[in-house]
């Protein structure tokens, strides 16, 4: 319970008592209770894991989807569950322990404790000087440094596919500007022939392909809201769509639109009128 920071929302944990006694009792995982019992109580209620009939005593606190969730776990007393379990046994007749979780009450010493650790399981399994290991010893901060570096290259490969996506959206974008340039170049004439500014219709066709990228943007961040909440109602991951990561979305749109409409923009508003008005 310490080495896993376990703590119940209903009933108790495991007791030294019920170690020791070998009581057939059971701690659900919030999932298993939901499945089982629904919104009744279940401590004190009895389940059936496979030939044998246990008590449950307590139900755990959510942990949420995370890899090994306790949430989809049923805990019994070690002892309860070699009685219950045929298991393996060592050539002196001792039974196979195949996990052991240690906690330290200071990170700082952790791999102190795990060089100890180590030291004592090849001292126990007799392995001499220069043998491989026959067990691992892993810690939290291994793991945690693992995850990290898999969050990292996954960042690094979405963001990939997020530049690549931005950069064909953003041509896309320059030619359809092009495209209504060459397409209004007579209007283009008329309004400098009236007296328009370069500035003008720099800022006008600017205007323009910042808005389209703008409508794109919102349609997106639509489209990814409706995906997240059916995501989240048709599976266990639990999503969220918060406003700073939508006001993200929307600057980024805009400011592929204002980056790829320079061009054209600037094209336009360099259009000469009088070979603007000879334009069919």
């Amino acid at each position: 319970m310490l080495a896993y920071n376990l703590q119940t929302a209903e009933g108790d944990f495991i007791t030294d008592y019920d170690y020791e006694r070998g009581s057939k009792v059971a701690v659900l995982g919030s999932n298993v209770k939901n499945t089982l019992f629904g919104d009744d109580d279940p401590v004190g209620q009895r389940i059936r894991l496979g030939s044998n009939i246990v008590t449950v005593t307590g139900v755990l606190q959510s942990k949420g989807a995370t890899m090994g969730s306790s949430d989809d776990a049923i805990l019994v007393p070690l002892t309860a569950l070699q009685q219950m379990v045929a298991q393996t046994r060592t050539s002196r007749g001792e039974r196979v322990v195949s996990s052991i979780a240690v906690t330290v009450s200071d990170v700082k010493q952790t791999t102190d404790v795990v060089d100890e650790i180590t030291s004592l399981l090849r001292s126990r399994h007799q392995i001499g000087p220069g043998v491989g290991d026959d067990f691992r010893v892993t810690s939290m901060e291994e793991i945690s440094s693992t995850l990290q570096q898999t969050m990292n290259t996954m960042t690094l490969l979405l963001g990939a596919i997020a530049a690549i996506s931005l950069l064909v959206g953003g041509i896309g974008v320059m030619n359809i500007m092009l495209v209504s340039v060459l397409e209004r170049t007579r209007e283009i004439g008329i309004r400098k022939a009236l007296g328009a500014k370069e500035r003008d219709i720099w800022t006008q066709f600017l205007t323009e392909a910042a808005f389209l990228t703008l409508a794109g943007g919102i349609i997106g961040v639509i489209v990814g809201w409706g995906a997240s909440s059916l995501t989240s109602r048709l599976t266990s991951i639990t999503t969220l769509v918060s406003s700073d990561i939508v006001l993200l979305a929307i600057s980024v749109s805009v400011g592929i639109g204002l980056f790829f409409g320079f061009y054209p923009a600037w094209n336009a508003s360099r259009l000469d009128p009088v070979e603007a008005l000879r334009s069919e």
